[in-house]
């Protein structure tokens, strides 16, 4: 969900961009802007993404279970480098993808409480 919430960012930038700056250039400042979103999307607030957000997920520390800072993102999601190789380590024995080993995180479903007046809350 993440890939195509970044692809969408960095479209839209370069589309926005185009209006006002040569295509080219606009396509550096898109792809730029996807990447830094996709990088550092799982410390916006409560460590949702936005695809996270859609999906009732959060990725938190998995010493305190804080919300994901942005150092823990950028290595959460720099391994996407690897490929692959970034899924294979779920299957062994913390099942965790390589990106949450190095950073020290988990992504927990965020689970709906109802309130004593029937509305629904989200906590994680």
């Amino acid at each position: 969900m993440d890939g195509l919430v970044t692809y969408f960012v960095g479209y839209s930038v370069f589309f926005m961009l185009k209006l006002v700056i040569d295509a080219e250039s606009a396509g550096y400042a898109g792809i730029v802007i996807g990447m830094l979103y996709f990088l550092f999307s799982d410390s916006l607030p409560n460590g949702q993404s936005i695809g996270k957000k859609l999906l009732g997920l959060s990725a938190v520390s998995k010493l305190d279970f804080r919300p994901c800072t942005p150092v823990q993102s950028f290595f959460r999601n720099i391994t996407f480098l690897f490929g692959i190789l970034d899924w294979i380590f779920i299957f062994f024995g913390s099942h965790q993808r390589l990106g949450d080993f190095l950073a020290s995180t988990i992504v927990n479903k965020i689970e709906k409480k109802r309130s004593n007046s029937g509305a629904v809350t989200s906590i994680a």
